[in-house]
């Protein structure tokens, strides 16, 4: 039989003899902080980034706020953008670009903009214009393009491009119900990639099902379509306009929808209340960030 020395061995350091009480302030910021990090948001202090970024509207913001307690959402998480159908994927790409230059514009480098898209794709349903990027008050030089073989080419070069905190934001493009690649552990890769860098990273779909979509571990999900917009002085085209409606957030949000209006100026959304003085013209965005009809682009 062996005897061991007591006076020679370390005390267990779980031993509840050995460690003093931990404060509950400090349990419970320990525990908030494991949830935040499984769930690929990056906590505020693990960063010289902002740690959220907002649409700008009170209402909406502070509904966002979740399990964080901070307005907004996660700047260090994937974030999901479903066009309502095809004819709506000009004003999902347009809100998927002004979160995007939300994001960038909080920092006093302003960084450069990823964007990936499919090239066959692009070639059907339209490539970025750069003249409807500056009315939307976005500088398009700002912006990186990759036009990438297919969905697969297309995620990778998101997860390359999410590594990198050079870049403000990353959107990656993906058409119809299933893209090849776009899976749960894709999507994972994303959002850890994204927790790590402080990128946000925003997977924008065009022809999937919004209401049976993929599984994915994006931390929010988003439905988005075309609005009408409210004339200016003397009947001038109004700011583009979007209707939006949560469909996911990791804090069990949802339901949570407005008509946003756009104002290049003050570059920030405001929320349209007062709907008696829009005409009924139909759901039409007032300008186009994506064209088809451009050099480099053909019709379906």
């Amino acid at each position: 039989m062996n005897n061991i020395d007591s006076d020679s061995v370390e005390p267990f350091a779980g031993s509840p003899v050995n460690s003093a009480p931990v404060p509950k302030a400090a349990a419970l910021k320990a525990r908030l902080a494991k949830i935040l990090a499984t769930s690929g948001v990056k906590a505020a202090e693990h960063g010289d980034r902002p740690s959220h970024f907002s649409f700008g509207v009170e209402r909406m913001d502070m509904a966002l706020r979740g399990n964080a307690g901070v307005d907004g959402l996660p700047r260090a998480a994937l974030h999901e953008l479903h066009a309502a159908d095809k004819s709506h994927r000009t004003s999902a790409a347009a809100m998927a670009l002004l979160l995007a230059h939300r994001c960038r514009t909080l920092e006093s480098d302003s960084k450069p903009i990823l964007w990936i898209s499919e090239g066959g794709e692009a070639r059907r349903q339209g490539r970025l214009y750069p003249p409807g990027l500056a009315e939307l008050g976005i500088n398009p030089s700002h912006i990186i393009h990759i036009d990438a073989p297919d969905s697969i080419a297309v995620l990778r070069a998101a997860a390359d491009g999410v590594r990198c905190a050079a870049m403000g934001a990353v959107i990656a493009e993906l058409s119809g119900k299933k893209p090849k690649g776009l899976d749960l552990t894709a999507t994972r890769r994303l959002s850890l990639s994204a927790q790590q860098s402080g990128v946000v990273t925003l997977l924008l779909r065009s022809g999937g099902d919004k209401d049976n979509p993929l599984p994915t571990s994006a931390f929010s999900r988003w439905n988005v379509s075309a609005a009408p917009s409210s004339p200016l002085e003397a009947n001038a085209p109004g700011h583009p306009a979007f209707d939006i409606n949560l469909l996911r957030h990791r804090s069990g949000l949802y339901g949570l929808s407005a008509r946003l209006e756009w104002n290049r100026d003050q570059q920030a959304f405001r929320e349209r209340q007062n709907e008696q003085d829009t005409p009924d013209l139909g759901a039409v965005p007032a300008l186009s960030a994506v064209r088809a009809d451009h050099q480099g682009a053909r019709a379906a």
